[in-house]
């Protein structure tokens, strides 16, 4: 079995501390690991081709955009799990981690499509499976919500593919070169992250590992999204409603299990497939507007004036 591991980070740098102690921790447990540092592979941003659908879902070679993203998709593809790791930057996750995210995931790998009598792109050649995850994010400020988004936006790169995560890690306070070293607390937190993933890999069973369970059932994370004078709240992440309620300065949390609240739930197939369906009921919806809309868009792209040249161009 196979352990893939992907890195955002700088080369022998934090991220990377973590990312391969959590994989000798599965190494003990029979697993191959593998570690692909992103940083070493070209990978461009996607540039919003000017077609309906995007040609690399069907075939990741057509991407107009040439980089390595064909040679990692085959990477992660190979896998029986996965371990993603980024340093926090501005709050999120780097530009790196998303460009690999954009390139690599989204509709190319998105299993609803099958789910819902799609072909199956031919590049997957049969190797959609629900893989174990584990994810790291890194941040070097003292105090933890300076990583506010990060690790959720490690979480949007699992979703299309179904990877379902077991185990993650918003670790704060490693700031200098060298400093995830010396910090023991969280390289036991390593350890155990890719213990759990190994365990998960081996037993089939990818259910929450990693402790602490968070305010939201789904992702485990305390994201929460309160509609004004209501009692209605959403994780925005997840897409599941609940109600909250405060009780002698206590709050509580409810998120019933009832398809009301949970058919949108981006973690699981049944809320990918509401949300591929969700997409066609959009497009359906704009189809007799189409050529009004042709027509008036006219005016934007004739207007032409206000744009600037990059400099590579107007030499």
């Amino acid at each position: 079995m196979i352990l893939s591991a992907f890195t955002a980070g700088r080369r022998n740098g934090n991220c990377e501390i973590y990312v391969k102690e959590a994989l000798m921790a599965a190494e003990k447990k029979g697993i191959e690991v593998r570690l692909y540092r992103l940083t070493e592979y070209n990978l461009r941003p996607c540039i919003a081709c000017p077609v309906l659908f995007c040609p690399a879902s069907s075939d990741i070679t057509k991407c107009v955009a040439k980089d390595d993203a064909p040679f990692l998709a085959e990477a992660f593809l190979d896998s029986d799990g996965v371990i993603f790791a980024a340093p926090a930057y501005s709050l999120t996750a780097n530009s790196l981690f998303f460009a690999f995210r954009d390139k690599v995931f989204g509709p190319k790998m998105d299993i609803a499509g099958p789910m819902t009598g799609m072909p199956e792109p031919p590049f997957i050649k049969g190797r959609y499976k629900h893989r174990p995850c584990g994810l790291i994010s890194v941040g070097g400020c003292l105090h933890e919500h300076w990583t506010g988004f990060s690790l959720a936006e490690l979480h949007t790169a699992v979703m299309s593919a179904q990877n379902e995560v077991v185990d993650h890690m918003n670790v704060y306070g490693i700031a200098q070169i060298d400093a995830a070293a010396v910090n023991d607390e969280w390289l036991e937190k390593a350890r155990k992250l890719g213990s759990n993933v190994a365990d998960a890999m081996l037993t089939g069973d990818n259910s929450w590992r990693g402790g602490e369970r968070g305010s939201c059932p789904s992702c485990h994370l305390d994201l929460i999204q309160i509609k004004p004078g209501t009692d209605d709240v959403m994780c925005p992440l997840c897409g599941i409603y609940g109600k909250i309620s405060v009780k002698d300065g206590v709050t509580t949390l409810d998120w019933p299990d009832t398809p009301e609240c949970r058919q949108e739930n981006r973690f699981t197939v049944e809320g990918k497939v509401f949300h591929l369906h969700d997409i066609n009921d959009c497009m359906t919806a704009f189809e007799p507007f189409a050529e009004q809309a042709k027509e008036k868009a006219k005016k934007y792209r004739e207007y032409k004036s206000c744009i600037v040249a990059p400099p590579r161009r107007s030499e």
